[in-house]
């Protein structure tokens, strides 16, 4: 008996002491939750009163608008800052215009169609915004392309890039995804579309005759890229296309005709970029110049064991208006003249070790400003550019860029280099500026440097300058691939 009084005095004991620890644990969360809130005020106040906090919320939200150009991830910076931020950070709509997705694994893609929508919803239903979308494996985009259809109609830059698709029916499957969700869409701010779709397996298309995606129109559409399989996707014709970007690696080999017809439906060409791009001109003794009055900027990639015409390429471009032009792994120069063209661009160009088609171009390009070489740049092009006496070759050179001089054996280049500096400074006609990749410039500049002259040496990247020139597009551009 005693036995059981003792149990339940201590039964009654432990109830009691749980009782007092729950209420113990209960006020220390409560003091937790006190103190969290006083920090709170105190962070409050502490941040009231200082002096970045006396601006206006106006002045606040430019200046967020101004870091965001510098660091494009200040606007999620500035949410984890203070309630302040976050709020004004959230209310102030162009930070979330510039919508930026790369899905390179399955788990990516619920977070990233997370991050669109709250972006789309974030910049409200009347700015426009900017899309960057490259899918880097084989996964589902399909919502991705549906949720940019609902808002096409505010959308201004539109950039998607498919890239590690290795079979067929996928790259058939990733234009279709395309067609389906932009075939008939009217899109009134699109300014910039830039579209491609990559592959491993080589077979070919053929450019679409009418137009396969927004049908409905873009009339504002002023710059348009197709790359890889995506040049089969016709966009509607548009007056106002100033650059255009197309990728001919996959298409079938093009007519004179067709080719021409599809130059001269851009009628205000300002850009023009074409690579790969097969012309079959067997059948054409059409020799007509398209008329593209505004023209002013060209690139030309072709590749080695190209069955095309390099000449049918050049032969329908109104070729003396043309100010830059950058040639990449051509064949020839032709006969063609290039009176108006100040800025010129040569890469992988073997014909530039002949001396005689050097000759030939020092006269198809009178007016050279800017020069820009890289590989197989060779001696002979040095020798021409220091010629003593008069006239001068290309006496309006200033700029001169040369590119990894460090993959030549020998020493010829740097020579050659030092003699073209100290021979055109000699004639009152020196370079103000040479250019020279990382490792050429650590190679060269103080030999460059000692020799005197007014040339400023300066080390630039190796990677080619933004095409158009002076454009900031951020898109993306196969042109210099391998």
């Amino acid at each position: 008996m005693h036995s059981l009084e003792s149990v339940h005095a201590l039964d009654t004991l432990l109830n009691s002491l749980h009782t007092q620890k729950a209420n113990l644990l209960h006020q220390l969360e409560q003091i937790d939750a006190d103190i969290a809130a006083a920090g709170r005020k105190r962070a409050k106040i502490c941040n009231d009163a200082a002096l970045v906090s006396k601006l206006p919320p106006e002045l606040l939200s430019h200046i967020f608008l101004l870091c965001q150009k510098d660091k494009p991830a200040f606007r999620l910076i500035a949410t984890r800052v203070c309630s302040r931020w976050r709020d004004l950070a959230v209310g102030t709509r162009m930070l979330w215009t510039d919508i930026r997705i790369s899905l390179a694994h399955y788990l990516h893609v619920q977070s990233g169609l997370d991050k669109m929508e709250t972006y789309l919803s974030r910049s409200g239903p009347s700015s426009l915004f900017d899309v960057r979308l490259d899918i880097d494996d084989v996964l589902d985009y399909a919502p991705f392309l549906k949720l940019i259809a609902n808002h096409i109609e505010r959308c201004s830059h539109l950039s998607v890039s498919v890239l590690a698709v290795s079979v067929r029916q996928r790259t058939s499957a990733a234009c279709l995804l395309f067609r389906e969700h932009l075939e008939l869409l009217w899109a009134p701010h699109l300014s910039h579309l830039s579209l491609h779709v990559d592959s491993g397996d080589g077979y070919e298309i053929t450019m679409c005759g009418t137009p396969s995606i927004l049908k409905a129109g873009a009339p504002s559409l002023s710059h348009l890229q197709l790359t890889g399989y995506a040049t089969g996707l016709q966009p509607p014709i548009s007056g106002g296309i100033t650059t255009l970007y197309l990728d001919g690696m996959y298409m079938t080999s093009l007519t004179v005709l067709e080719y021409r017809d599809m130059l001269a439906t851009n009628r205000c060409l300002v850009n023009l970029s074409l690579q790969w791009f097969a012309i079959d001109s067997s059948m054409s003794t059409d020799s007509r110049t398209v008329e593209l009055p505004m023209l002013r900027s060209l690139r030309i990639r072709t590749e080695e064991g190209y069955s095309g015409s390099n000449e049918a390429l050049l032969n329908a471009l109104p070729l003396s208006r043309l100010e830059s032009l950058i040639l990449y792994d051509f064949d020839d120069l032709f006969s063609f003249e290039f009176p108006n063209v100040k800025d010129l661009s040569l890469y992988n160009c073997e014909f530039l070790m002949d001396q005689t088609v050097i000759e030939q171009l020092v006269l198809a390009f009178p007016s050279i400003i800017r020069l820009t070489l890289e590989l197989y740049s060779g001696p002979f092009l040095y020798a021409a550019l220091s010629i003593l006496g008069e006239p001068m070759t290309w006496p309006k050179l200033r700029t001169l860029c040369v590119k990894e001089l460090d993959i030549i054996d020998d020493s010829d280049d740097f020579s050659a280099l030092s003699r073209l500096v100290q021979a055109r400074s000699r004639v009152n006609s020196p370079l103000d500026f040479l250019y020279l990749d990382n490792s050429s410039h650590r190679r060269a500049v103080d030999i460059l440097r000692a020799l005197g002259t007014p040339t400023k040496i300066i080390c630039t990247d190796i990677y080619p300058a933004p095409w158009p020139p002076g454009s900031d597009m951020n898109y993306y551009d196969n042109f210099w691939e391998d």
